[in-house]
């Protein structure tokens, strides 16, 4: 199994690429698309899933390059409704690729379609989350981001965060 972390410095965003026994997935894409496409190349693997945590806001996705690119699904969680192409996941479903899972796991807050992705190795441990803007190291996402474009007020969006968070507080990653 390989992770790795492809950061960008200046839109402070990480986005992941995830390879198991020649299949891939990345995770929340950068606009450039051509780090995934050298991982790609390099360890002769086959694109399956472009996974995205939320819709973004602050950066443009490579998404859609990807999916035009290589033909794969696009995945969100069950809230979103983008205006192209793509599959719905439910919270708790799972994907594989190659030998390992991934669990969707709906957070809502920072957005109302937010997931997390729970990596879960070759052994069935919880090995990594990717909370995408859910969570970051000492900090949260801002909960009134989806109140822009949702009937929603700020004050329910802290409440929705606070009890994905408290969801999140259960796992426990090796």
């Amino acid at each position: 199994m390989i992770v790795k972390q492809i950061y960008t410095q200046c839109l402070a965003q990480a986005s992941y690429y995830i390879e198991s026994d020649g299949e891939s997935v990345v995770i929340d894409p950068i606009r450039d698309i051509d780090s995934y496409v050298s991982l790609l190349d390099i360890n002769n693997s086959k694109l399956k899933f472009i996974l995205e945590t939320h819709f973004h806001a602050d950066f443009i996705s490579g998404h859609l390059e990807l999916n035009k690119k290589y033909g794969v699904p696009i995945i969100f969680g069950h809230n979103a409704e983008p205006a192209y192409n793509f599959f719905r996941k439910k919270d708790g479903e799972i994907i594989e690729v190659g030998k390992v899972k991934i669990k969707i796991i709906h957070t809502p807050g920072h957005t109302l379609e937010s997931v997390c992705y729970l990596l879960i190795d070759e052994n069935g441990n919880d090995y990594a989350l990717f909370t995408g803007d859910t969570l970051f190291i000492g900090d949260v996402g801002i909960p009134d981001v989806a109140q822009r474009y949702q009937n929603t007020t700020k004050e329910e969006l802290a409440s929705i965060l606070y009890e994905s968070l408290e969801k999140l507080m259960l796992l426990v990653i090796m």
